[in-house]
């Protein structure tokens, strides 16, 4: 099995470097588009907090007064078109199982906010101009959509898992080779806690692709919300309550970490593959231990509800933390680069919809 492993790893870094060769003397085109274009992505697998961090932007953008776009790809989404408007920035469009999980959870939390998914991020791209005048597109995952040009690359890396093994995959993490990071205008480093710091990481990125800004940021939770009783509450509701809690997630150890530090006391917790489908069977379960070990709560994440509502019967007023990001470290140099590339890149910030 290990050298299949390897095998497939070493074929799988000859197509990625192949790939960047063909990119780099211009055999695989790069498009533009006549908007400012922010990618935020990772060299990694797993939840680095891309869709969050975007969410986060595009927050900002709207209480800037730009109009935005988000682009995604839409991951295990049955859409049966290439191409799917999940918000127009009024209402949502299309169903979690069309769009999958992360687009749809953004055209919840965002609802002004349009949202699009495509594999060809380009093709949406003008579409969002066309229809909702962005000026401001945001690339969700799209450190590797080298096919369409970004003004702004931002790189996101976890302080706490950062390069893993530093292997491709499947052997590794790694999406493409650590080298690939000069791609990057901007690094991030996500998650960052007293105890991971990412001190260790800034030291190496310094050394070895220096002249980039590096920010640090953590994830902090936000609100308990009860959305068949609609209400919220701020999350040291959890304080002392026995709480069964459950995540389908890349890292869903941070989430039990982040409850138990909120001072929850865990009765049980079941830890499900990203992006799971979860069935009747499995949430009756989990309400059923909730209820054997009468405890206070059911608790999950925003990411898990949405493949949730309105699919299952159950009658069950889960808890959902939801979370925010904070830039933690020079927070307006993110922002101010964005504001400098808008206004030196041609955006016209007075006109609405575009016809292309």
């Amino acid at each position: 099995m290990t050298i299949s492993l390897k095998i497939i790893s070493l074929l799988y870094g000859a197509a990625i470097q192949l790939r960047l060769i063909a990119y780099k003397i211009g055999l695989l085109p790069v498009k533009s588009i006549p908007a400012y274009v922010v990618s935020v992505g990772n060299v990694t697998t797993g939840g680095t907090g891309k869709t969050p961090l975007v969410a986060m932007l595009a927050e900002w953008a709207g209480k800037s007064g730009y109009r935005v776009g988000i682009l995604s790809r839409g991951y295990k989404g049955k859409r049966s078109h290439n191409s799917l408007i999940v918000s127009d920035g009024k209402r949502t469009l299309a169903s979690v199982d069309e769009a999958g999980d992360e687009p749809f959870l953004l055209a919840r939390k965002l609802p002004s906010v349009p949202v699009l998914i495509s594999k060809k991020r380009y093709r949406i791209g003008h579409l969002a101009l066309k229809l909702f005048g962005s000026q401001l597109l945001l690339l969700d995952d799209g450190y590797q959509h080298l096919s369409l040009h970004r003004d702004l690359n931002i790189l996101l890396l976890d302080a706490k898992r950062q390069f893993g093994n530093k292997r491709l995959l499947p052997l590794g993490p790694l999406r493409e080779p650590i080298d690939q990071i000069k791609r990057a205008d901007l690094i991030i480093i996500t998650r960052c806690t007293t105890e991971h710091c990412g001190d260790d990481l800034i030291d190496f990125l310094q050394r070895s692709f220096p002249g980039r800004p590096i920010l640090r940021s953590g994830h902090f939770p936000d609100q308990v919300i009860f959305p068949l009783a609609r209400k919220a509450h701020p999350p040291c509701i959890l304080s002392g309550r026995r709480v069964v809690a459950f995540a389908g997630l890349a890292n869903p150890d941070e989430f039990l970490e982040m409850v138990k530090g909120l001072g929850a006391r865990i009765v049980h917790f079941k830890a499900f593959p990203d992006h799971h489908r979860f069935t009747e069977d499995e949430i009756e379960e989990l309400a059923s231990r909730k209820r054997r070990s009468d405890s206070d709560l059911l608790l999950t994440t925003e990411k898990d509800w949405v493949r949730i509502d309105g699919r299952i019967s159950v009658e069950l007023d889960i808890g959902i933390l939801t979370i925010k990001v904070r830039i933690l470290s020079e927070g307006d140099t993110l922002f101010e680069m964005i504001r400098r590339g808008i206004l030196t890149c041609g955006v016209n910030l007075n006109e609405g919809q575009v016809q292309i």
